[in-house]
């Protein structure tokens, strides 16, 4: 092709370029913070480099503009009230190149620095539209990261030469840059109507003194995201996420501790359950949390547990989707930090299947997929839904299980063995899921896996079998039990809310004060069948601290929102003992709330 003819070609796929981009760069230009952004990414890569040591290859800016509200309320009136507005900074700086940089690396004295050392790269910024400050901010945010930048890759250049050569994969995944610009929503500010709420709901507890703590907790919390990096990718997003917890406690007459609560997420207050249901919804809480004081106790039990779906959706996405999960460990200085590393997340349940992939992790009749482009399941809100993640990589629908076996793992640009790309996961510090859907090709009626149960029950010569409704408490209780187990106290798998013994002759026994003795991931190898219907459970994820390593760290305080699709499922053989004390004393006198 001749030269003119080429010159022609290249302005017209500019000018087309320009036209598509044209209403997102039209929208930037007018935003001050990502104008400021822009200008002083764009100096530092053009004169950012400290003697002659290298240079930074990728440079990545976020900006978080956090609006939060917090209510509680208890026994019908407001306790708190608590609104916050602040800006969250993050800068991603990488020296090197996307074969080997600073990532993926921990000094023994970074470490000893706790979360300061490990998230230095974040910090508040101004709330004002003040272009010279929010550069100013940036500039010394990136300056303070290319030299740690600088001296982890020198650090870890040292450690590689200190051991034998291994094969590692890339430090950083080349992607295709993206351009999404999501124009900023109407901030929802009926506050008199989430007060009166938390305050109705709340005062359902009024006629119950047998509990002896209540509280309703509302929160609205909008983050709008602006992101920009070295390789032209950029995005704006607004993230609103109402969050209502109704929390109820109690003791048995031994001091057992008896807790439950509703966990409800939506995206606006309108898909908030109606109010009579909420009232409803708490209510029967109450009243389950009442009958568990005086309910029978088990000491052990060890045989086959049927988790309604529900429950199953819980115990999936607390026991077995942090596996799925690809996260590297990383290199130290320090080779007894990289011998404790593998024990620590076996430990936390959180070491990725990447070792297991080609291999069967659950029974040749279930799949599971990760789909972030779903909105809703058969009308049903899926809340992890997005088009791009935080590493601005648009995301896909990933098949993770196929016929029982492993097939891939969800990754960031953070590549680990077998799993080269990014498959767009990238949610707050690391790799998450987003709407995972567990699907099974032999299904069974909630009837027929009743009578499964009991069947396996009989084979065993057992007086009874185990159904689980709820397994209770969400990601905060599931973060606590994991905190205890690194101490060493409280018991290895999680607490039961809701549990039955379930007789021959189909009668329902409720139990008090139920743990998991262990579950592990291999666990869920042990499924023998699957319900026919499916529920929604919806909950935060909490990272497990291998994602804290993988660089790639976002000035979002946000965890992700997961939802999971699961049926019933009807595991063969699990054990359950009963919780440990010692137990607090009662309280000495009666409740004022006795008439």
């Amino acid at each position: 092709m001749p030269a003119r003819q080429k010159k022609a070609l290249w302005g017209w796929r500019w000018v087309a370029a320009m036209m598509i981009l044209a209403p997102g760069l039209a929208l930037a230009q007018d935003d001050v913070p990502m104008r400021a952004m822009k200008d002083e990414l764009r100096r530092a890569l053009s004169t950012l480099q400290l003697q002659k040591l290298d240079k930074p290859y990728f440079l990545g800016y976020r900006l978080d503009d956090v609006t939060q509200i917090h209510f509680n309320a208890m026994l019908g009136s407001l306790t708190a009230e608590q609104p916050t507005h602040l800006r969250l900074l993050g800068v991603e700086v990488r020296v090197g190149d996307y074969a080997l940089d600073n990532s993926n690396y921990v000094s023994a004295a970074s470490f000893g620095g706790g979360m300061a050392g490990i998230m230095g790269g974040i910090s508040q910024a101004p709330l004002d539209d003040n272009y010279q400050q929010i550069r100013r901010d940036f500039w010394l945010a990136t300056d303070n990261q290319y030299k740690k930048a600088l001296e982890d890759l020198s650090g870890k250049r040292a450690a590689l030469q200190m051991r034998q050569h291994t094969e590692e994969p890339p430090d950083f995944s080349k992607e295709s840059p993206v351009v999404e610009i999501q124009p900023r929503r109407q901030t929802e500010t009926e506050q008199e109507k989430w007060k009166a709420l938390a305050r109705d709901i709340s005062a359902v507890f009024k006629s119950m003194p047998e509990l002896y703590n209540s509280s309703v907790e509302l929160e609205y919390r909008d983050s709008y995201v602006r992101y920009i990096n070295s390789e032209g990718s950029s995005f704006t997003r607004d993230q609103p996420i109402f969050k209502l917890i109704i929390k109820a406690q109690a003791q048995a007459s031994n001091g057992l501790p008896i807790s439950d609560s509703i966990n409800l997420y939506a995206r606006t207050f309108a898909e908030l359950p109606a109010e009579s249901v909420l009232i409803a919804r708490t209510q029967s809480m109450a009243g389950r949390i009442l009958k568990l004081r005086s309910a029978a106790s088990m000491e052990r039990y060890s045989g086959p547990i049927l988790f309604e779906a529900h429950a199953a959706g819980e115990i999936f996405l607390q026991q077995f989707a942090p596996g799925l999960m690809a996260v590297r460990a990383p290199i130290s200085d320090d080779p007894r930090f990289e011998a404790f590393f593998p024990q620590l997340m076996d430990r936390l349940g959180g070491r990725s299947f990447v070792d297991k992939i080609g291999g069967p992790v659950l029974p040749d009749f279930l799949d599971v997929s990760d789909n972030p482009l779903l909105a809703d399941f058969k009308g049903e809100p899926l809340l992890g839904s997005s088009a791009i993640d935080d590493d601005a990589v648009k995301t896909r629908a990933t098949k993770l299980v196929e016929h029982g076996v492993l097939k891939t793992l969800l990754a960031t640009r953070v590549p680990v063995r077998a799993v080269p790309r990014s498959t767009g996961s990238r949610h707050g510090w690391g790799p998450a899921p987003s709407n995972l859907i567990v699907t099974s090709s032999k299904s069974s009626s909630d009837e027929e896996l009743r009578k499964e149960l009991l069947r396996r029950v009989k084979d065993r010569g057992m007086e009874y079998g185990v159904v689980v409704r709820r397994v209770g408490g969400g990601a905060a209780a599931s973060f606590m039990r994991l905190a205890s187990r690194m101490t060493g106290a409280g018991q290895a798998g999680p607490s039961l809310a809701e549990v039955y013994k379930v007789f021959p002759d189909g009668r329902e026994e409720l139990i008090q004060g139920v743990d998991i003795a262990e579950m592990t991931p291999a666990a869920f190898k042990d499924i023998v069948a699957a319900g026919d219907t499916t529920a929604v459970y919806t909950d935060e994820f909490i990272p497990r601290l291998g994602a804290l390593f993988s660089m790639g760290l976002t000035a979002s305080s946000d965890l992700p929102i997961v939802s999971v699709v699961t049926p019933a499922l009807l595991f063969d053989d699990l054990s359950l003992v009963k919780t440990e004390g010692p137990y607090p004393n009662l309280p000495i006198s009666p409740s004022p709330l006795v008439k």
